[in-house]
């Protein structure tokens, strides 16, 4: 992740009579090899975990996915004994959790946490695992208040200073990440997070390549990677389908500057078909929405969205019926191009939606509410501890 002096500084901040501090893991070094080679994540974070217990009055543990985070706070809380709070996410519950290999440990870090935040889909799981019903406790929020953090007004991304930051500063991690050209005659549509079959990202370079053959001025703008492929994969495609005059990808950046992105975009792309983890359920398209923005989606993401039937093709988004019927992609991503007043409509309406449907959203109270229940006294954690001395 990319980040300039004043990200950094985010990170260690006063808000009012609240402040953070992010503690840093350090980079993988040959001072860490050792046989067999790996980056040590979990020990890493565990380490520095352990540390900021000494002499610090700490409350609770929150721990978001398990792996590497979850592990590394297990071991943290039962060297320390303090609660943990685990929040599991898709990826853990709906892949990593079947693995052999993986189950045990799994299995044990969530039957000893104090409190298992999770949705009804996945609470059926961890009872299924062992997990004491008592422990399992409800989502407070599906997600943040999105509508007053993102909007159409702000700073708007500068891509060409981008890449010339990247590439003068010297970093050729960062510098590997850059691919393809950036045009700024060309209107760029986008896609950020992960690039994949599942996520539609084949399909939608498909429809870029028949924009280019018709001569429409469009590029694809792309803050996403993907995990190493067999020659199938992204970069491979452009380079084989002669895109890369049409495709600037860049590294990710942190959250805080996504509407800069968006705004940057005509529209932005959110494809996922066909997903495997059924329950999963990505916030990408609510940030589009809350910033104003165009989103061409495909239609299972669209149902995953709060109050769906208010999403209409046409008015306040696109939505794609199939994804890998690359012709019509493309019909519909030409029609922001060759109708930009209403794509101005579409991304009105947006945002409208995206204000309305948090109207009532109590974040991040009622998750403060809920690690204060588990940690506090008399609390779910203190109700546990009570149990097991029994």
């Amino acid at each position: 992740m990319f980040m300039r002096p004043e990200d950094w500084a985010r990170c260690e901040a006063q808000y009012g009579r609240g402040s953070v501090k992010v503690h840093w893991t350090e980079p993988y070094g040959q001072q860490e090899w050792h046989i067999p080679n790996n980056a040590p994540f979990v020990t890493k974070l565990a380490s520095v975990g352990l540390e900021l217990t000494k002499g610090r009055p700490i409350d609770l543990l929150y721990a978001h996915y398990l792996e590497p985070y979850g592990i590394a706070a297990h071991i943290v809380a039962q060297a320390a004994g303090l609660p943990l709070a685990m929040r599991p996410a898709g990826s853990d519950a709906g892949r990593l959790w079947s693995l052999p290999q993986f189950r045990a440990l799994y299995d044990h870090v969530l039957t000893s946490a104090a409190a298992v935040i999770c949705g009804p889909s996945v609470a059926r799981k961890m009872i299924q695992a062992g997990v004491e019903p008592a422990r399992i406790v409800p989502n407070p929020e599906r997600h943040m208040n999105l509508a007053d953090l993102l909007g159409p007004a702000g700073p708007v991304l500068d891509v060409e200073r981008l890449r010339d930051e990247i590439l003068k500063g010297g970093d050729e991690q960062f510098q590997s990440l850059l691919f393809g050209d950036f045009d700024p005659s060309l209107s760029y549509f986008g896609i950020y997070g992960k690039l994949g079959r599942a996520k539609g990202t084949q399909s939608l370079l498909a429809a870029f390549k028949k924009l280019q053959d018709r001569g429409l001025p469009a590029g694809l703008l792309v803050m996403g990677h993907e995990r190493p492929s067999a020659g199938d994969g992204f970069r491979e495609y452009v380079k084989s389908n002669g895109l890369e005059k049409r495709v600037c990808q860049f590294p990710f950046l942190p959250h805080w500057r996504v509407p800069e992105f968006i705004r940057r975009c005509v529209a932005i792309c959110c494809l996922e078909q066909d997903f495997p983890i059924k329950f999963h359920d990505p916030v990408t398209a609510r940030e589009i929405l809350a910033c104003g923005g165009c989103l061409v989606a495909s239609t299972e993401i669209i149902e995953k969205l709060p109050k769906s039937p208010a999403l209409t093709d046409g008015y306040n988004c696109v939505a794609v019926q199939d994804v890998n019927k690359v012709d019509e992609l493309e019909r519909q991503l030409a029609s922001i191009l060759e109708f930009p007043a209403r794509a101005e409509q579409m991304r009105l309406r947006a945002r409208e939606y995206a204000v309305e449907i948090d109207k009532g959203n109590t974040f991040p109270h009622g998750l403060e509410s809920t690690l204060a229940q588990i940690a506090g006294p008399g609390g779910l954690h203190s109700k546990i501890s009570s149990d097991v001395s029994g």
